[in-house]
């Protein structure tokens, strides 16, 4: 029997907040990796190729969860036409917005970076979004993640229209994942995919042509929205979070070892191991979340929450600009990557206390207008 609906959850609130920190710093620290991406430091930090394997193997698959969850206490007391029209309204605009106004600044400084592209920006813009350019497609960058949460939240609420169904597979998914099999089950699903699917597929953010990561990002949402009001579900996260952070602990180490050279394919035994610390993880940040940050609440969450998204459809754009510019200063990797912080973490905060002051924008930066906010 699902338990009636609890308070709002502040544990899943801060760790969207930390996942998507992480996630920002993580775009910082590609200015320095060894491999390509929008724009490159004169400087490469050849550890950061290593160190990636940190959070690489749970960082999103934990944020997909979390909005999950988050999503199915949005909605807990919304009729699904409401809930469909309420998801398109917070998403739509800002992924929109992105697309036009956001990213555009990126991919014209990596063309010109790399020597593709020699106008302006608004040559750039023309470009891109005449007819000959939308035959390519249209660059997503860091917002893809925007357009797959929109999608992933109209399927989750589309699923739920069938009470009869979504109750059953609540309660059947509720029953597969009891007592231990909560740590082994979901980690043999993910060893699976990345043994089978990946190795073919990879990882292309493309949401029609990424089986891999819908597999995976899709099943975990789906997952985290069924699961999100089942007091007994996060009670057996609780209970497994030592269990949980053994065995990831035991095995980042065995993954780094197998995922050497980080520039080959990974073999089958790092494909393993990469699931089983995958999911490792994200049950001990959830078990740990859900034992000592329900209650936590107060006013730089309530910030925080509200901050979170329009600092990340800002961040990368931050970023790319600002590394663009500096690039040419030569200043110290260390001076260099400290400004970066400052001006993408910094920045994110500047915009969002402007746009959330101006009506007109806060729809725009995924933002509910003022005379809704409670």
């Amino acid at each position: 029997m699902t338990p009636a609906p609890s308070q709002r959850r502040t544990d899943i609130d801060w760790i969207r907040i930390g996942a998507f920190g992480v996630l920002i710093l993580y775009h910082v620290g590609l200015v320095y990796a060894p491999w390509d991406w929008h724009v490159r430091s004169t400087h490469t930090i050849e550890a950061l190729g290593l160190a990636a394997l940190v959070t690489n193997p749970w960082r999103l698959t934990l944020l997909f969860m979390v909005s999950g969850v988050a999503l199915r206490f949005m909605v807990r007391k919304t009729p699904p036409a409401q809930g469909f029209r309420q998801r398109l309204q917070r998403l739509v605009p800002p992924l929109l917005f992105g697309v036009l106004f956001l990213v555009p600044p990126q991919s014209w400084i990596e063309a010109m970076e790399k020597g593709s592209f020699h106008g302006g920006l608004t040559d750039w813009w023309l470009a891109e979004f005449s007819p000959e350019g939308l035959k390519d497609g249209v660059p997503l960058n860091h917002v893809w993640f925007v357009l797959y949460i929109t999608v992933y939240s109209l399927a989750a609420l589309a699923l739920a229209t069938s009470s009869r169904l979504f109750g059953w597979l609540e309660t059947v998914l509720s029953r597969l994942l009891a007592g231990g099999r909560l740590l082994v089950v979901p980690m043999i699903y993910l060893a699976l995919l990345r043994l089978l699917v990946f190795p073919w597929a990879g990882l292309t953010n493309h949401i029609t042509d990424d089986p891999y990561n819908h597999a995976m990002s899709l099943g975990v949402f789906l997952t985290g929205f069924l699961l999100a009001l089942r007091d007994d579900v996060w009670t057996r996260f609780e209970r497994m979070r030592w269990t949980a952070l053994a065995v990831a602990a035991a095995s980042l180490p065995a993954l780094i070892v197998l995922s050497q050279p980080i520039d080959q394919p990974p073999s089958t035994p790092a494909n393993l191991v990469f699931a089983v610390y995958q999911w490792a993880t994200i049950c001990t940040v959830l078990g740990f979340g859900s034992r000592y940050l329900r209650g936590a609440d107060g006013p730089a969450l309530r910030y925080l929450t509200d901050a979170v998204f329009p600092c990340y459809l800002a961040h990368q754009t931050l970023l790319v600009i600002a590394a663009h510019l500096l690039k040419p200063l030569g200043l110290p990797v260390g001076a260099e990557a400290g400004l970066l912080i400052l001006i993408t973490l910094g920045g994110s905060l500047v915009v969002y206390e402007i746009v959330r002051r101006i009506d007109i924008l806060r729809p725009l930066w995924g933002l509910r207008p003022r005379s809704k906010v409670t």
